[in-house]
């Protein structure tokens, strides 16, 4: 399998602000650029990368991003005049890759710099399985949806069955060359490569690791966070005088009630009993979500979704935990490590555990390697050891840079 990936990197940033296009504006000293392409020569799949680029820049976007870019001698990096629209751009790169027919392409934002070698590799064994034309990472929407009119909010939109599109998004060489040149003839712009396409012919896969887009200033502080999270700043951004770190911790009780599912680390346990509470009464991620919000000063969960609030009946505590970690990398913490402890007499959580770990590492945008899940018993002391209810202890670590 060949593997092209293709930055459309050639707007003009108009809404970022700043003396030139935000795709040159620096990111902890460096090119938000060369953040992202490195991102894709590190990966074992791609064996190309072709960026598209403002007129004229071409040659100096190739020379910053020799110097840059740490090297893969097997993956060369290219550099093409794009056009206006992102079309026009995605088509000029393919021309440059020189890719044959059966060859995947994999278009990626040039202002997404935080992109996952596992869910760079997931899509793309997801388009060459999927029995369509590719595959798209994306996300689930969880947030609720209304119609605006005149600025007052109208209707909800279900949200059930939403998908918001990200990228990269993989497709087979001559399937993208046709459905682009087709867009040409019929004069059709597009937003994203996956609308040249027809509904149903492309997989959708969910994104494992936080993979946002850098549209304006704002965005700034959390994307740096991660980027430091992650360990890819360099050894000069890394002095204590620089970083500053923060714990948290955080605690969560339930009572154990006939009628109700069990649920933890946001999967469902087989048990005679569930938890009782407002939402679905998770009382590991209820754990971790108040260590999150106390590591950085944000108050706790009753702050934020209180029980007296009947849009959080019900809820699904991986919902809420994905809107606390939104929350805290908006004030530029990254999550560095999690240690959590179930305390519950049963059922038994041995066979739960990698699930679980793996599950919440997603949610926190963590290498599995540092999350930990571990459950006790109460050796039958007291309601825990008689089984009335279960709790969670969390602790977490959290980073951001020193402003």
């Amino acid at each position: 399998m060949t593997v092209h990936a293709i930055v459309p990197a050639a707007g003009e940033g108009t809404r970022f602000g700043g003396d030139q296009p935000k795709q040159f504006s620096l990111l902890l000293d460096r090119p938000l650029l060369a953040w992202t392409v490195e991102r894709l020569v590190a990966v074992p799949v791609v064996d190309r990368v072709v960026v598209a680029v403002p007129a004229g820049r071409a040659r100096e976007t190739r020379e910053m991003l020799a110097e840059e870019v740490a090297p893969r001698p097997e993956v060369p990096v290219a550099t093409v005049e794009g056009g206006r629209r992102r079309q026009d751009s995605v088509a000029a790169a393919l021309a440059a890759a020189a890719a044959e027919p059966s060859d995947w392409v994999a278009v990626h934002d040039g202002a997404r710099p935080c992109l996952s070698a596992v869910d760079l590799e997931a899509v793309v064994q997801a388009a060459a399985g999927s029995g369509g034309v590719g595959a798209v990472l994306g996300r689930p929407v969880s947030d609720t949806l209304k119609t605006v009119e005149s600025g007052r909010l109208g209707a909800t939109v279900a949200r059930s069955g939403l998908f918001r599109a990200e990228t990269p998004q993989v497709f087979r060489a001559a399937d993208l060359r046709e459905a682009l040149e087709r867009a040409e003839r019929q004069s059709l712009e597009v937003s994203d490569e996956s609308s040249l396409f027809e509904p149903d012919s492309i997989a959708a896969v969910a994104a494992s690791h936080p993979n946002p887009k850098l549209t304006g200033p704002s965005d700034l502080p959390a994307i740096a966070a991660l980027l430091g999270s992650e360990g890819l700043l360099r050894s000069e951004h890394r002095t204590s005088n620089e970083l500053e770190t923060a714990i948290g911790h955080g605690y969560d009780v339930h009572r154990l009630v006939a009628g109700r599912p069990l649920t933890l680390g946001g999967q469902r346990i087989a048990h005679e009993t569930g938890l009782d509470g407002h939402s679905d009464a998770d009382v590991v991620l209820h754990a971790i979500g108040d260590a999150l919000l106390g590591a950085a000063g944000l108050g706790d969960l009753g702050v934020h979704f209180p029980p007296s609030d009947d849009a959080w009946r019900g809820a699904d505590s991986s919902d809420l935990l994905r809107r606390i970690v939104e929350l805290v990398r908006e004030h530029g913490f990254a999550v560095r490590n999690c240690d959590v402890t179930l305390i519950a007499e049963r059922p038994r959580m041995a066979p739960y555990r990698t699930v679980i770990e793996e599950h919440v590492a997603r949610l926190l945008g963590l290498d599995p390697a540092r999350m930990n899940f571990k459950a006790t018993t109460h050796e039958g002391l007291g309601p825990f050891g008689r089984g009335e209810g279960m709790a969670a202890e969390a602790v977490v670590l959290v980073e951001r840079r020193r402003t």
